[in-house]
């Protein structure tokens, strides 16, 4: 298990969600992956890798750059939990990703994440 692998997947996370790269957000997440969190009104967002990888790929308002590694856990010898911060648009979203080696490759297996407006 190196550290830094998970390193380069958390960045090239940041990148393509910077850049509203869905394609690039794609090669980060593990088929059959989901994401998980609320909205405006308090019910369960549940989205499948896919619509995740639409909801990036749709361009934002341009907004300073924000993303930051708070902890990486590994929790197995092919398993980890990294939690990150990340600002998109006027919301800064501290994520919880669930990490798998399959295939021979870490990616995300499944996320949590929460958000609150910055001015």
């Amino acid at each position: 298990m190196d550290i830094n692998d998970i390193k380069e997947l958390l960045q090239a996370y940041f990148d393509a969600g910077f850049a509203s790269d869905g394609e690039g957000m794609a090669k980060v997440f593990h088929d059959g992956s989901h994401l998980y969190g609320r909205n405006e009104e308090r019910e369960l967002i549940f989205w499948d890798k896919d619509t995740f990888v639409k909801i990036v790929d749709t361009p934002v308002p341009e907004f300073p750059r924000f993303d930051e590694i708070l902890s990486i856990d590994f929790t197995g010898d092919h398993t980890a939990v990294a939690r990150v911060k990340v600002r998109v648009g006027d919301t800064l979203y501290t994520d919880i990703l669930g990490l798998m080696i399959l295939d021979g490759k870490w990616g995300i297996i499944a996320k949590v994440f929460t958000g609150v407006p910055v001015s």
